[in-house]
């Protein structure tokens, strides 16, 4: 069993004084095994509804009727609490929810810093908003309009702790930019489900957070609803991400999208656009369509981006630079010392792939990177620049990866690169079938001045390894049953093992299995 990836943080946190009790959903067993469940589960889709612990137990003289759907109008205080670290300003209802937003959109500085935590599920619409389909289906004339935390002028720069519990029928229709639950955060978002909402809007549109800003952070918490982006850049989990300067990043923990995302350029399940941010443990099960800079779980992530554990269920669609994991990812411009290179690091694409120009199962084009342990197990459909793995590769290092998945397009089109162009890269394979009218290879579809080693393919008649070699290493044949073995995934190296109840019997990488 494949290792268990993705755990939503936060049980609730005991205070010294105590004396009521609120309930929350009983949907807790539920929830936790869902964001526990493994990646062997491919394509799965987790449509229980997250609530937080069984019990929370509160100061006693907290108020608030947990429960109710929202009314439209603003709480003057919170439930309890005074906004520390040891006694967080605490949220019941969506009243209270409300009161967040305002003083944030209102830049009340004596809030700014301050701990928040929710200690209940909020309804912001009563009904169901949304179908299982994404569709919207409520009444939108008679949904209250949800305000994010924040703003294109003002972040929210606090800790809030959704300690598990979830925001639900969460309405938002707009052309304006910076949406979600959270509109921008320069501080800290964790442990909350976003459920049946449905947000419409502009550039950094999301479910959690329309964008993270500076050294903010965002973990343990999963979108559940509808996106529609008209701007730009759009997200599942979160818009865009704003690096303020330098060695400063961005940190993104344990996040996973199960809702449907659609917008213009640059789209992603879980982010739309980024650099200089840390990504690990990110997940994407909802339908992705974009246009331009399309992908299972980010649209772009420029340089000195670090994205690890990621994993893609569910298709994608888009035309230019389209893939599983990202649609680009590097740095355009030619790799100098003064660029921090994108790195990548275990990463599978297990959803269908449907894209034009630069499509692939993890990366449509990749420029300036370091990419590590990844894979591709689906079918890939494309135009030019196609492939298992990346539609077009440069000046980048890769190192163990294989393509299981079936392969279609024009030209440049390859069982592991469309187009190969000076970089280094070793111990990788290709099962699948390619197949396109020119320069098609069962590895490279075009292969420039690079340097490889521990390159292999299945035979498959006499289809060639390379649609065309100019330089940089040869590709050795094997038949499916050496390939289908413990001593080819001893010949891959080490990273590499052999189950044969595993990818239809190809080797795996070694961590799948931990």
């Amino acid at each position: 069993m494949r290792k268990a990836l993705f755990a939503i943080f936060g049980m609730a946190a005991m205070f010294a004084a105590c004396s009521q009790t609120v309930s929350a959903s009983s949907n807790d067993d539920e929830e936790k095994a869902s964001a526990t469940e493994s990646s062997d589960s491919k394509g799965a889709d987790d449509s229980s509804s997250g609530s937080g612990s069984s019990e929370d137990v509160l100061d006693k003289d907290c108020v608030g009727e947990p429960g109710k759907p929202w009314d439209g109008t603003t709480a003057k205080e919170f439930a309890c609490g005074s906004g520390t670290k040891l006694s967080p300003y605490i949220i019941l209802t969506a009243e209270q929810l409300a009161k967040l937003a305002f003083i944030v959109g209102a830049n009340e500085t004596e809030y700014e810093g301050k701990y928040y935590k929710l200690a209940a599920d909020i309804k912001l619409n009563d009904g169901k908003v949304i179908d299982d389909k994404g569709a919207l289906v409520a009444d939108s004339t008679k949904l209250h309009k949800w305000t994010p935390i924040g703003n294109s002028s003002v972040a929210f720069t606090g800790n809030f702790d959704g300690n598990g519990h979830t925001v639900s029928g969460m309405f938002i229709n707009t052309t304006s930019s910076h949406n979600g639950l959270f509109g921008n955060s320069s501080g800290t978002v964790s442990n909350v489900t976003v459920d049946n909402s449905w947000v419409t809007g502009g550039n950094a549109t999301a479910g959690i957070l329309g964008n993270l800003k500076g050294t903010g952070i965002l973990k343990g918490s999963i979108n559940r609803a509808s996106i529609i982006g008209t701007g730009n850049v759009t997200g599942g989990v979160i818009g865009s991400y704003e690096s303020v300067c330098c060695s400063k990043v961005g940190n993104v923990e344990n996040v996973e999208n199960a809702g449907f995302i659609t917008g213009v350029k640059t789209v992603g399940g879980v982010i739309g656009s980024g650099q200089n941010i840390r990504i690990t443990e990110a997940f994407n099960k909802g339908e992705i369509i974009g246009t331009s800079n399309t992908g299972g779980i980010a649209g772009n992530l420029g340089s000195n981006s670090v994205l690890s554990n990621a994993f893609n269920y569910a298709k994608v669609s888009g035309n230019e630079h389209t893939a599983g994991i990202a649609g680009y990812m590097g740095y355009w411009l030619n790799c100098g010392t003064s660029i921090k290179q994108a790195t990548l690091t275990n990463s599978i694409n297990w959803g269908e792939i449907n894209g034009e120009k630069f499509t692939a199962g993890v990366i449509g084009k990749n420029e300036c990177s370091t990419n590590k342990d990844v894979a591709n197990t689906a079918k890939i459909n494309g135009t030019n620049y196609v492939a298992g793995l990346f539609g077009f590769v440069k000046n980048s290092a890769t190192e163990n990866g294989y393509n299981v998945g079936d392969i279609y397009g024009n030209i440049y089109v390859g069982g592991i690169s469309g187009h190969n162009e000076v970089g280094v890269s070793q111990s990788i394979y290709s099962s699948g079938k390619v197949d396109g009218d020119s320069l098609v290879g069962l590895m490279i579809g075009y292969n420039y001045n690079t340097t490889m080693a521990d390159y292999y393919y299945l035979k498959q008649g006499d289809q060639e390894p390379f649609g065309q070699n100019n330089g940089g290493g040869v590709a050795t044949p094997k038949t499916e049953t050496e390939m289908k073995s413990a001593d080819f995934a001893k010949l891959l190296g080490d990273d590499f093992v052999y189950d044969s109840g595993l990818n239809d019997g190809y080797p795996v990488l070694a961590w799948e299995k931990e």
